[in-house]
Parts: structure tokens; C-alpha cells; sequence
């Protein structure tokens, strides 16, 4: 049974920070099969903070007048068994600070095409919200001022999405803001103007995807590696920040152009807004050399998270399930309450039942005894393609196709298994995997090895 939560269903957590905690959930009039969302929650020894209450409700009350594609979408907001919480859209992906992370563990950068990919999305969301208004009519002049890799999502499907409007500012009426309470916001990616508790307008954001660019480009921090806060903040004000095209001589110089005015020192020579940065960078985007066989946002973070992607489909496929056996449990709750009813009634009536329910019993056991043995036939073609001599090297390898769900046969034989899900290989043997949904199927020759862990097949439709 799924926990309950006002008029949610929790399903796992799946995220816990200092001050809220996130879920997967569901309302409980949503289909089952649909996709879940997340509830933010403040933490209980935070909810009579006043601090955190102002700064949780200002996100909440800020993205409610904001509907972009590239813009986390709120559902709901309100206060329930002493917390306060939101109800948001569920980014099922990663979070730009964790791709970065990992690109770097393993030496890598990611693709130009992929990284103006994402800064377009991202200068379009920062855009809308820039501009957005009241139901007034008139401008919020909404800046977000924590601008930094961990609030940019990209979902497996390749979506880009801006979240945690937390610390955001609205001044209507105003093209500007004064902070208050001190320095807010992640502190390699503040702007100048935030170091120095000034007023600050869009322009601050602007300097902090700067920032975000120049270490997508370079693949290096530019400010966070510093000892400490104060040395970041001393970094941002007084210290020149080495042009990009020093460490990337072969740079294009007309996007080492657009990082150099994004960093400006002076918010005079920044770009003005988020559509004129977007505008230079769509023109480089443009112009790059088109690649038929160039990876695909959602299949390159797919890719860099196989492990992530497969625990949390089969999550939410759980909790599809245990959605259905609720409302099959509630159904039957009412069916027995009219069952008493008529028994009241009619004492042919209760006769009639129990014959029925005989039926039903003589049913479920040849039903039974049916899924029994499809089940022993499932278990056996699992061990025959689980069991390994454990003298042969093996690895795990995740196995996808787009559209998911299809049956993977191996070899030729059934394994057992759909996509999304992994399978146990031999190192260094080649392998012929199949997929087969409906009238679509694909094929290819896999080949593991400790490097090579990954399939994506793309299903096309069967020759006729």
C-alpha cells in the first residue's frame, strides 16, 4: 500500500537535502499509468523557521506564474501535517552538476553540440522568467540568483529544465532588486554584483550561466576549486578570469566572444537579456557541421547513468502496480458492502453468491496452476540466460530500445526479459541481441567488454 500524503500517494524517496526532502508520488485521482511527480517537503525541525518558510513559498508562489518547456512546472503548494510542501513536475534524468561530475571522473567533456544544446534551453527558460508577469499584467522581474549546474535537469528523454526558484527575486515595477538577508546562492556561481550585496538585476544571472558555459567548454571549475567562500567571493570581485580561448586555442572565436561578454566584470557590458546570448549562440549552433551519427542528448545521458535509469523505471512500474492492486482492493471493498446489501434481501440471492464464488475459486486455481507454469518457464529461461560458469569473466550490461518494452532474444532465444533492464554477458564474446515489440523489431552485434556496457536499440517497423 502507497503512504499516504493529503491528496498524494507517496511513492519512494528520492532525494534528501538539509533543509527539504523529496518524493515520488502520485495523486490519487492520476492514472496508474502515468508518470508520477515529485513533492517537495520541508523538514519538520524547519517548518516554523521563518527564514526557510519565506524562501520555500517564494519558489513556489514565483514558478506558479511561469509556464515554459524548459521551466520545472508546479502543480500544487500548501501546508499539510505540519509541513509545507510542492507539488512539481517529476524531471526523470539527471541534474547538470552530476553529468559534469561524472564527465570528469572519466576525462571527457561533453560534446559542443550537446553543450550549446542545453545553453540554449536553459537561456530560453531564464528568458520567460525574466519576463514574466503577474495577473496584473505588470512584470515580476523575476531573477533567479542561484543560477548553477545542480538547478539545470535534463531528463532521459533529453528535456533541459531550470528548478529551485528558492532564493529567486521578484521587484515589480523595477528592473532591479536589493538582497537582503546576506549573500544568497551557490557561491562559485554568484555574479559580482551578489559578492557585493548590490543591486542586482537579469544580468546577474546572465554572468552565472557564463560561468556554467566556460566550465562546460573547458571542462575545469572556474571558481569552486578555491579553499574557501571568502576566496571565491574575492575571486569573483577583484581577480581577471583567464580567457577560454588561452585553454582552448582551437575555440571558436565567435563563442569564446559570447563567454567573455556573458563574465563581464561590468553588468553595463553583460548581454541585456537572455534572448540576445541565446541568439548568438543558436547562430554557432546553426552552423555546426550537421553529423547523422552524432549522439543524442537523452541517449548520451541515458548512457552516462544506465544504472539510475533502469532503478527508477522499475520504481515507477512498481508503483504502477501497487497503484492498481489499491484501487482493485478499494473496488472490491464496495462490491463486498453491495454484496451485503442484497444478502439482506434474498437468501436466493446468497445462494446464487456462493455458487458464483465457487466458480471463481475453481477459476483462480486453474488460472493458478496455468501462471505456475508459465512462471517455472519464465524462471528456467532466466537461469539459462543468468547462469555463467564463474570461471568466465563476465559484466553487466543495461539494455534499452526506443520505444521500451520490447523482448530481447539473445542469440536467437527468448531471455525473458524487456527492455529497460540489464543483462549478465561474457567478456569478449560476441553476442547477437534482437528486439521484438509488436510489429517493430531491431537487431546488432554486441560485443562486451568493461568499457562497452551499453546497448540502445532504435525500433523501426518490420519489412513487409
Amino acid at each position: 500500500m502507497l503512504e499516504r500524503y493529503d491528496n498524494y500517494q507517496l511513492v519512494s524517496k528520492i532525494a534528501s537535502g538539509g533543509m527539504a526532502d523529496i518524493f515520488l508520488a502520485k495523486h490519487v485521482n492520476s492514472p496508474a499509468n502515468s508518470m508520477p511527480i515529485a513533492i517537495k517537503k520541508i523538514k519538520k525541525q524547519h517548518s516554523s523557521d521563518p527564514v526557510f518558510i519565506e524562501m520555500f513559498l517564494a519558489e513556489a508562489k514565483n514558478i506558479c506564474n511561469l509556464n515554459h518547456e524548459n521551466i520545472v512546472k508546479i502543480y500544487d503548494f500548501g501546508k499539510f501535517d505540519e509541513q509545507y510542501f510542492i507539488a512539481m513536475e517529476f524531471v526523470f534524468g539527471q541534474d547538470l552538476g552530476s553529468i559534469l561530475k561524472k564527465l570528469a571522473e572519466k576525462g571527457e567533456k561533453m560534446p559542443l553540440s550537446l553543450t550549446l544544446e542545453v545553453m540554449l534551453g536553459v537561456l530560453a527558460g531564464l528568458d520567460h522568467a525574466h519576463n514574466a508577469c503577474g495577473i496584473d499584467g505588470e512584470p515580476l522581474n523575476i531573477i533567479h540568483m542561484d543560477m548553477n549546474p545542480n538547478n539545470i535537469l535534463i531528463s532521459y528523454d533529453g528535456k533541459i529544465k531550470i528548478v529551485d526558484f528558492g532564493i529567486s527575486q521578484t521587484h515589480s515595477g523595477s528592473k532591479g532588486a536589493k538582497q537582503s538577508a546576506g549573500i544568497r546562492g551557490t557561491y562559485a556561481y554568484l555574479s559580482p554584483e551578489q559578492c557585493r550585496e548590490e543591486q542586482v538585476d537579469r544580468r546577474s544571472d546572465i554572468f552565472s550561466v557564463g560561468i556554467i558555459l566556460y566550465e562546460m567548454l573547458t571542462g575545469k571549475p572556474l571558481f569552486k576549486q578555491l579553499e574557501s567562500d571568502a576566496a571565491i567571493i574575492n575571486a569573483i570581485v577583484n581577480s581577471e578570469i583567464t580567457p577560454i580561448e588561452w585553454l582552448l586555442p582551437d575555440i571558436d572565436p565567435r563563442l569564446s566572444a559570447i563567454v567573455s561578454k556573458a563574465l563581464a566584470q561590468d553588468p553595463d557590458l553583460r548581454y541585456s537579456t537572455a534572448a540576445e546570448m541565446r541568439d548568438d549562440i543558436m547562430q554557432i549552433y546553426n552552423s555546426l557541421e550537421f553529423d547523422p551519427s552524432k549522439e543524442m542528448l537523452y541517449s548520451y545521458v541515458k548512457k552516462l547513468f544506465p544504472a539510475h535509469f533502469i532503478k527508477i523505471t522499475k520504481l515507477i512500474e512498481q508503483a504502477q502496480t501497487e497503484y492498481l492492486m489499491d484501487e482493485l482492493f478499494n473496488d472490491i471493498g464496495e462490491f463486498e458492502e453491495l454484496d451485503q446489501k442484497q444478502k439482506k434481501k434474498s437468501q436466493e440471492e446468497v445462494e446464487h453468491k456462493e455458487n458464483n464464488e465457487k466458480k471463481r475459486k475453481n477459476t483462480f486455481l486453474i488460472l493458478l496452476g496455468s501462471g505456475i507454469f508459465v512462471g517455472l518457464l519464465a524462471i528456467l529461461a532466466l537461469v539459462k540466460f543468468s547462469f555463467i560458469d564463474p570461471d568466465v569473466k563476465t559484466v553487466t550490461v543495461a539494455i534499452f530500445s526506443d520505444p521500451a518494452g520490447a523482448e530481447i532474444y539473445l542469440d536467437g532465444e527468448f531471455t525473458g526479459k524487456v527492455t529497460s533492464t540489464e543483462l549478465l554477458l561474457e567478456i569478449g564474446k560476441e553476442y547477437i541481441i534482437e528486439f521484438k515489440k509488436g510489429d517493430l523489431n531491431g537487431g546488432v552485434k554486441f560485443t562486451p567488454t568493461l568499457e562497452n556496457r551499453y546497448v540502445n536499440m532504435v525500433l523501426q517497423k518490420r519489412d513487409e
